[in-house]
């Protein structure tokens, strides 16, 4: 199977096909941050005013890569705000992952400012944080950038801004805190509801984890491979991604005892980090 590295130079014509007007071309994903594995896809992004619809995307894609390419183009927003056309090339998953520079730059300039949200998508375990593209820019490499488009965006995001990491971890530590003495979880651990406790598991760690990338002022890099990721940040409760493991899987048959035992390592962790972060910035939680 190719590497990315002799893939990417093929695919770099096809990808500045798909642009109108001024753009970017950059090398993302798994790969970029330096955690790609064989089971890693090609993640190739372009940022564009504007880009020609899918139908057309995928015609030159199948012109170039042949019918084995199981060429799939989306778009989503009223006029181009994200898509993407995503298909197989020498044997490696490619998904080329379009932006609109208007719609980033908005996005840049609300995060900068400590304003955060987090949308339901099916695509995506946690919810789409908008923060998301700071990480994304932060680490992902340039092949084009013919209007510096890129080069700015890198120098906004070069030092992770206050305004964001005091607005994640306020808003996720209070999510966090929310849940482990709450009378309805409590009752359904005594009645073994797995379905619902499960979820509320989730949910809090979830939000320890946002909050915890934040504290270390270290951009969340998305979710995949998170027990890698995790044991890199400098400040954190002691063996904390194997601690998320273990409550995420218990790997046992489901019951009272056992999810008693949950609620209260989990509400044990969310103190660790919540005394974690207070320790160095009491105003967080104010």
């Amino acid at each position: 199977m190719s590497t990315p590295d002799t893939l990417i130079p093929d695919l770099i014509p096809l990808v500045r096909r798909f642009a109108i007007g001024a753009y970017g071309i950059a090398a993302g994903g798994s790969h970029a941050k330096g955690i790609g594995d064989a089971q890693s896809d090609v993640d190739i992004y372009l940022f564009a005013e504007d880009v020609f619809p899918p139908g057309e995307r995928s015609a030159w894609t199948e012109q170039l890569v042949g019918p084995a390419a199981q060429v799939t183009s989306w778009q989503r927003g009223d006029g181009f705000v994200e898509g993407g056309t995503d298909f197989w090339y020498q044997g490696q998953r490619i998904e080329t992952w379009l932006r609109s520079v208007r719609g980033v730059d908005a996005t840049l300039s609300a995060c900068l400012s400590g304003q955060i949200r987090r949308d339901c998508v099916t695509w995506t375990v946690m919810g789409f944080y908008n923060y998301v593209i700071l990480s994304d820019i932060h680490v992902m490499r340039i092949l084009e950038d013919p209007a510096g488009i890129l080069a700015r965006w890198k120098g906004q995001v070069a030092e992770y801004p206050s305004a964001l990491r005091q607005a994640i971890m306020r808003q996720y530590l209070q999510e966090a805190k929310f849940w482990p003495e709450n009378f309805h979880y409590r009752s359904a651990v005594e009645r073994a509801d797995v379905i619902y406790t499960a979820g509320i598991v989730q949910q809090v760690l979830y939000a320890l984890i946002q909050a915890l990338f934040a504290f270390n002022a270290v951009y969340f890099p998305g979710e995949k491979m998170l027990a890698i990721t995790l044991e890199k940040l400098k400040r954190r409760p002691p063996a904390f991604g194997q601690r998320v493991q273990a409550l995420m899987y218990p790997g046992q048959k489901p019951g009272v005892e056992q999810l008693r035992a949950q609620r209260e390592a989990l509400a044990a962790l969310a103190d660790e980090v919540e005394r974690l972060i207070a320790t160095d910035d009491a105003k967080i939680l104010a």
